[in-house]
């Protein structure tokens, strides 16, 4: 009978190293395929909030136009001529003097997403308030507070 090969304590303390280093390895891989992920979300999030600043700004652009052309202010998205990014939802009201629209994305949710307002027309409260009259103004989700973008408008009465 040939003699039975035995383990060696070194060959035993090999073998645990490897094992160990190959837990460490996996583990690494998932705290960066994690980090990855939320950075692709954080990045996803801030192209729709610029989608919806792009959108009312187009909005802002239209309303003028309109206004030049019939001398009252557009009630809908229609009225523009204005096709919305799948996905964005874009409500208008008006007065006689002046507007106010929002924009949110179905993947944001209603909590997050953009307002203008321009003339003598209340502000719109929700997703968030513009303070001044002529301001696309969006929430950024993941973030606290709102940020701020300003584009400039022509008065009505101009």
């Amino acid at each position: 009978m040939a003699p039975k090969k035995r383990f060696v304590l070194v060959e035993f303390l090999m073998e645990a190293v490897c094992v160990t280093a190959l837990l460490a390895m996996l583990a690494l891989m998932g705290i960066q395929s994690s980090s990855a992920v939320s950075a692709l979300t954080e990045r996803r999030s801030a192209q729709r909030v610029a989608e919806l600043k792009q959108t009312l700004e187009q909005v802002a652009e239209r309303q003028i136009l309109h206004f030049l052309d019939s001398s009252e202010f557009a009630s809908s998205s229609d009225d523009l001529h204005l096709a919305s990014s799948a996905g964005v939802a874009i409500r208008l009201s008006r007065s006689t003097d002046g507007w106010s629209a929002t924009a949110v994305h179905e993947r944001l949710g209603d909590a997050h997403g953009c307002a203008i307002y321009f003339g003598e027309v209340a502000p719109p409260s929700r997703p968030v308030t513009p303070s001044a009259p002529g301001e696309v103004y969006c929430t950024e989700p993941r973030k606290r507070g709102a940020t701020t973008y300003v584009i400039s408008l022509l008065s009505p009465t101009a």
